[in-house]
């Protein structure tokens, strides 16, 4: 009897918690600026799921480092609740991308819930003699090494996605890494780069106004918004398929129970049709699974950065 309520005084507290959770306002980390397709994600998040839980959302903007700074801020974070990670997949491939790191994927943090999945475009400078992406590798074949591509930094998702890509398509193309898509978009519309990996959210208006040629996308279907560029497995390269995702994150040792109050109100958020539109109208999936599912996510998708990443001999430190 003893063992029992020793038990129960256990399990209590943490239950009481869980019910009256949240009793002050959330912070919802965000890794990079104001201005990108994180900023977009974290505020759309933090209104709607603000609205769900009857407590105010903080965006809190932790930059630098690649993400690392927003990483280790939320590791070391106390397990409440309260403070919630937004992250983009790479996350769970970081000890591959950075073995020096100390903090780890899985014991520091519990992955709560999906919120998108998203593409990227691959995209070249008007000038470039390349209609379709049989003519890019064409082209690239023909000069390997003297073109290039740009993205948003090393190790980054349109990073990983065009190592990939040069492998899987045989051909040579230099990498310029940048400091955000920003910088990485003044280059190539000014000619400096020829080709790169964008987010297809954020490329989507220098496409449709013409600055830049989209030649395919690289997810398994094409992208609603643009219905007439090819996945890149249809435009030749057969079996290709690089698809990222955004998913919310707390402190490890969270309790179950909160994780499963976040869990929940995610799933809520995803399913608002004035969320779903703004994310869809980016050229994003709106997606949200359960705790359990989402490890599994993260888990399949680190295992294929970190083949990228050997394949590539990708190294950030």
């Amino acid at each position: 009897m003893r063992i029992i309520v020793a038990l129960l005084l256990c399990v209590l507290p943490s239950a009481v918690i869980a019910q009256s959770f949240p009793v002050k306002p959330l912070r919802i980390v965000v890794r990079a600026p104001p201005g990108g397709t994180d900023d977009l994600l974290g505020r759309l998040i933090s209104l709607k799921m603000a609205e769900i839980l009857g407590q105010q959302i903080i965006v809190d903007y932790r930059t630098g480092a690649g993400g690392l700074v927003a990483w280790e801020y939320v590791a070391k974070a106390p397990p409440d609740g309260y403070t919630v990670l937004l992250a983009a997949s790479g996350l769970g491939a970081i000890k591959s991308l950075r073995p020096a790191v100390t903090i780890d994927p899985w014991r520091d943090f519990t992955w709560v819930s999906q919120v998108t999945n998203y593409q990227l475009a691959l995209v070249v400078h008007p000038s470039l003699p390349t209609k379709t992406l049989k003519d890019l590798i064409t082209l690239a074949r023909s000069r390997p090494g003297q073109l290039s591509y740009g993205s948003s930094g090393l190790g980054a998702t349109p990073h990983l996605s065009a190592e990939y890509f040069k492998s899987a398509a045989n051909v040579n193309i230099l990498h310029v890494p940048y400091k955000g898509a920003g910088p990485m978009y003044v280059d190539l519309m000014g000619g400096r780069v020829e080709v790169a990996f964008s987010v297809v959210a954020s490329a989507i208006p220098h496409i449709t106004s013409g600055k830049i040629r989209a030649l395919g996308v690289t997810g398994a279907k094409r992208v609603p918004q643009l219905p007439q560029v090819p996945t890149i497995a249809e435009g030749g390269v057969p079996g290709y398929e690089f698809t990222a995702f955004y998913a919310l994150l707390v402190p490890g040792k969270t309790p179950r129970e909160i994780v499963a109050r976040l869990a929940d109100a995610t799933a809520k958020t995803i399913a608002a049709p004035e969320f779903r539109d703004r994310i869809v109208n980016a050229g994003m999936e709106p997606v949200s699974n359960t705790p359990e599912e989402m490890l599994q996510v993260a888990k399949a998708d680190g295992a294929k950065i970190d083949k990228i990443v050997r394949t590539a001999n990708i190294k950030l430190e």
